[in-house]
């Protein structure tokens, strides 16, 4: 005789399984979740002078026609001149974009001019007639990339042209920090990871009061807000000297929230890199505020 309630608890045992097996491979593979993206390498046209060059940039986004928020990211200098040429379009940044772009953004990751296979002069070198740093024109000299970017992506059917957010590290940083004053249509936030310009050494910053002035210069002109993320053992961009350059844009007018991280290995100036577990909710909680911009 069969036993109907062995057969109801066999099958309640089964439901309980195919439950229990389901939470634990969300738990521990999350990527199996994640959303289907789509990945390009373009050229982006650079109107400079009378001349037309151009910048390698990859764009990472969700499948489908959107229209997505867009994320145009930037990259820092090395110290070392001849480093520059090793900024990669198709590996720099690649974890980051898709971070972002498994979030709903269409994410453009820009090379900008005298980097990676660029054959285009470098010209974040701008000078005082006395020889210093004219760290302010340098920062505009790469917002013209950036510019550039935002015009090329604002042509794109997917994209949300009312809600573009830039987002840069160390001169990457400094870079949108410089293209966020420039009042560019449907740009609502920039998010500086551990901007600066002129570290030629550990904790050594070349004609650091210019820089300083030039993050005042850019605060007097800016009108959407800005995170700006530090770690705590920075040795490009020395925690006093971020703070100076913090209380400068903002005593200037500029909008802005400081967030202090915490050490990352021996140098926290890659922490955008290698510490997102770090830096993730307070990204996570500037993006979510500017949904309401």
């Amino acid at each position: 005789m069969i036993n109907k309630s062995t057969i109801c608890c066999n099958k309640i045992d089964r439901t309980v399984l195919f439950i229990v097996i389901s939470v634990l491979l969300l738990l521990i593979s999350p990527s199996v979740y994640a959303m289907e993206l789509e990945s390009d390498i373009v050229s982006i046209p650079v109107a400079v002078g009378s001349s037309i060059l151009y910048d390698d940039a990859r764009i990472t986004k969700p499948e489908g026609d959107g229209p997505f928020p867009l994320i145009v990211m930037t990259h820092g200098t090395p110290r070392d001149a001849e480093e520059r040429a090793k900024t990669n379009v198709a590996t720099y940044f690649k974890t980051q974009s898709e971070y972002f772009a498994n979030k709903g953004y269409a994410v453009i990751f820009v090379v900008r001019r005298g980097f990676g296979a660029s054959s285009a002069s470098y010209e974040e070198n701008q000078l005082f007639g006395n020889g210093t740093r004219n760290y302010t024109k340098s920062g505009l000299e790469a917002a013209k990339d950036l510019k550039a970017t935002i015009d090329y992506m604002k042509n794109k059917s997917y994209i949300d042209k009312t809600r573009i957010i830039l987002l840069g590290q160390s001169t990457g940083g400094h870079s949108v920090t410089a293209a966020g004053s420039l009042g560019i249509d449907g740009v609502i936030g920039v998010i500086n990871f551990a901007g600066g310009r002129g570290s030629y050494a550990p904790d050594l910053v070349r004609d650091e009061n210019n820089l300083i002035a030039s993050m005042a210069q850019y605060g007097k002109t800016t009108r959407i807000p800005t995170l700006w993320l530090y770690s705590t053992n920075d040795h490009y961009f020395r925690p006093d000297l971020a703070q100076a350059m913090y209380k400068a844009y903002i005593g200037n007018g500029g909008q802005a929230t400081f967030v202090e991280l915490p050490p990352y290995n021996d140098d926290g100036h890659r922490s955008f890199v290698g510490n997102r577990s770090v830096w993730a909710s307070y990204v996570d909680q500037f993006l979510e505020g500017l949904k309401g911009k």
